[in-house]
């Protein structure tokens, strides 16, 4: 890089708690500006911040990235996971110096020990279970300390691999580049923290419009940088059926839009991995019996009669348990989603075989109850597990997601029911809502858009209480039920994909996605308002490494902290 011939006559100071730029000559403190996020307010740089007591320095200290030494003390079965995870960090860390390094003209007065100065990172992990599930501990805690011998040492400490990727990320967040001395710095910091909900979501669809394995991995690993821990793939639907079943190549033969547009078997496999180890569950979904069309086609021309989720179809059952069974392999779930909405009962009971099927059974035809039956019939029986004997699932096998708005009464008639939820309301957490139209004129159905804002302040936890009054808390649920909130797994954001594909995907997705995670990580009692400096950097942060956010503010508001709000 070409130095500028021109002197840059701006520092920041840290006034009140936010960075200002100013001129060198009337600056009393100054720093560069990413000195002064790391050691301005408390913890300008974290995102999602942290939820357990934190302390972090207000001097920062210079080291070079050639000094970082990663050092692990872990069981064997995560070993190479947290390996491979402190090596990414330290890629992190490496591509944090600007290409050609500092525009700045460097001090003959620089830190006369930065050359051998080390950053030692100690991570110890104490599980060796590698696998997520809901009761999975994601906590961690990080000490960074600048001893008496000029060294820097960080130390990571967590029950699982999970925990310990969290803190690696929160380490890469207290660490900036050092224009001044061409180098990186961190500050002392000491962090105790763990989420607050299980289940930190994005919903994918890529049936409407397939989205690439790249464009997949970027997705990925833009959720590990915000600690979001689930991909719900919602693979499949009416429009295509675009994953390969090595059992039944038909349905991607006849699904797919195109033979380029198929995740095949090796590359899922592959994506599972690569999302493990950057602590993140691909949930898949086959959705059904609705939502099916494209790649069902072949089964009448094969005399298997229509597969197109004809529940009493026995041939239908031998199709869904080939793609289980392969699901159950490649992605080794401890969750499956169903789909399981938008069932339209009267296709089926105007369709002649299913209604004499109903008749048969001695179940009037034109009672929707008989439908419903059918329903959970056909979902029982996909699982091999006992037919109930009600219309409705079992609570202690079923968790709920909810898409409607976040003041539906079916979520507190569900919650009194006993049911955990998983909420998506659109009204808050739709992220293609705000577009034109893509059938007919004016926007589309979810309009008006969900900004960054509406995403941020909607509380799965207020959404519960709302349904509570104070005889609910004392009736028949036990003491550590009493409270709805407590049903509440955690919440995904979905993106469906009539207007989007690889083309915009991040900017649909990010910060967006970005505000749901601080706010399901942490559940934090302010508003977006006393979010938005930290959202900025963060937003700043991501497009660093390679995420397409979407522009939130002109760079003056990130220069000036504080003057591009109005409350």
């Amino acid at each position: 890089m070409v130095r500028s011939p021109l002197t840059f006559p701006w520092m920041w100071e840290c006034r009140e708690g936010a960075c200002l730029r100013t001129p060198v000559s009337e600056a009393t403190n100054g720093m560069t500006l990413g000195g002064c996020k790391l050691t301005c307010g408390k913890g300008l740089t974290l995102w999602p911040k942290p939820t357990g007591t934190f302390t972090l320095g207000k001097t920062p200290v210079s080291f070079k990235y050639s000094q970082v030494i990663v050092i692990v003390d872990a069981p064997q079965d995560v070993r190479g996971h947290v390996e491979k995870a402190g090596n990414r960090l330290k890629e992190t860390l490496r591509d944090m110096r600007p290409p050609g390094g500092s525009c700045l003209e460097l001090s003959s007065a620089s830190d006369a020990n930065l050359a051998t100065r080390q950053l030692t990172i100690r991570v110890t992990v104490e599980q060796s279970d590698a696998s997520l599930t809901l009761k999975t501990d994601e906590s961690y805690k990080l000490n960074i300390t600048h001893t008496d011998a000029d060294q820097l040492e960080a130390h990571i400490e967590a029950k699982t691999f999970f925990g310990a990727r969290h803190g690696m990320e929160t380490l890469s967040q207290l660490v900036a580049y050092d224009d001044a001395n061409d180098a990186l710095m961190t500050v002392t910091a000491d962090v105790r923290d763990a989420p607050v909900y299980p289940v930190r979501a994005l919903t994918l669809d890529t049936s409407r419009n397939f989205i690439s394995v790249a464009g997949l991995r970027r997705t990925i690993g833009a959720m590990a940088m915000n600690k979001l821990n689930t991909l719900h793939w919602h693979i499949t639907d009416t429009h295509s059926f675009p994953i390969e079943i090595t059992g039944e190549p038909r349905l991607a033969q006849y699904g797919a839009y195109s033979p380029r547009e198929v995740y095949t078997r090796a590359e899922v496999e592959e994506l599972v991995q690569f999302a493990l180890e950057r602590g993140v569950r691909l949930l898949p979904e086959l959705d059904m019996p609705a939502h099916v069309g494209y790649g069902w086609q072949w089964g009448e021309k094969a005399g298997m009669g229509n597969l197109t989720m004809n529940i009493i179809n026995e041939n239908l059952y031998k199709v869904l348990k080939t793609i289980l069974v392969e699901y159950n392999d490649v992605f080794q779930p401890d969750l499956f989603h169903i789909g399981g909405d938008e069932i339209n009962l009267n296709c089926w009971k105007t369709t002649p075989e299913i209604a004499a099927f109903v008749k048969e059974k001695g179940g009037d035809p034109t009672d929707d109850e008989e439908y419903m039956k059918l329903w959970i019939q056909f979902q029982e029986r996909v699982y091999d597990i006992d037919p109930p004997k009600e219309s409705r699932l079992d609570p202690s096998k079923y968790i709920i997601q909810i898409w409607t708005t976040g003041k539906d009464q079916q979520i507190g008639d569900l919650l009194k029911q006993g049911y955990e939820l998983i909420l998506s309301n659109y009204d808050a957490w739709y992220l293609d809502c705000g577009g034109s139209a893509w059938v007919g004129k004016g926007n589309n159905w979810c309009s008006p858009y969900k900004s960054w804002q509406t995403v941020y302040e909607n509380s799965p936890r207020k959404i519960a209480q709302s349904f509570q009054s104070s005889s609910d808390a004392a009736a028949s649920q036990p003491a550590s039920q009493s409270d709805f909130s407590a049903q509440i797994l955690g919440g995904s954001a979905a993106l469906w994909t009539e207007q989007a594909d690889d083309a915009n995907l991040d900017n649909k997705l990010w910060p967006r996605g970005a505000a749901l995670a601080e706010r399901l990580w942490a559940e934090p009692d302010t508003d977006s308002l006393a979010a938005q400096w930290r959202l900025v950097h963060h937003r700043r942060r991501m497009v660093a490494r390679g995420v397409h956010a979407e522009t939130m503010q002109p760079k003056y508001c990130h220069q000036y902290d504080g003057t591009c709000y109005i409350d």
